[in-house]
């Protein structure tokens, strides 16, 4: 389906009351959901951390996708110490666990999550991890990567990457490399 098509029929839903949107405010366009009428499901806060999350995972999925990926929701954990990453991208010969990073987290935070990485890539659940980042986020995780046993124990197999800006937008200049190839976007690191 073309841009203007979808444009076309969210403009039709829009009219009989079955979606709203609002434009976010630059490149990107518009957040769409379906009305509370249609769906019987509240507003959504699109200002919220979480939608912000949401919105750029489904913007890396859709370029997974688009590079010939399979795409989907990692599993929960089903031990304690665990960690669900944000989507998992199946190519041809490898799966690789991604994480789209926003915002920093704590180092005690991390090195959980290399943690259980390490476990993860050791059962070969994942031949690599991704870290999709702002610039804030992915200097936490390199240091993270650096300070903690886990992390190093992990950093061969995690490839970091500055794709978004400040705001959770893929940047204009990384929008046609934040995939490529199967796995150049883990072997292409700015470590």
């Amino acid at each position: 389906m073309s841009t203007r098509r979808a444009q076309e029929w969210v403009a039709r839903m829009e009219l009989v009351g079955l979606v709203e949107r609002q434009n976010l405010g630059g490149p990107g366009g518009s957040i769409v959901w379906g009305t509370f009428e249609a769906t019987g499901q509240s507003r959504p806060n699109i200002y919220r951390q979480t939608t912000r999350h949401e919105i750029a995972v489904s913007a890396v999925s859709a370029r997974y996708l688009a590079a010939g990926f399979a795409w989907r929701r990692d599993d929960r954990p089903s031990y304690v110490g665990g960690h669900q990453a944000d989507g998992v991208a199946i190519g041809l010969r490898t799966s690789e666990l991604i994480e789209v990073e926003l915002t920093a987290k704590r180092a005690p935070r991390y090195a959980s999550i290399f943690s259980a990485y390490r476990r993860r890539l050791e059962l070969g659940e994942a031949a690599r991890v991704a870290y999709l980042c702002t610039d804030d986020a992915a200097r936490a995780v390199r240091t993270a990567l650096t300070a903690s046993p886990a992390g190093r124990a992990v950093a061969p197999s995690i490839g970091v990457r500055v794709i978004f800006d400040d705001r959770g937008a893929i940047r204009p200049s990384d929008a046609d490399r934040s995939v490529s190839d199967e796995g150049a976007i883990l072997l292409d690191d700015e470590r």
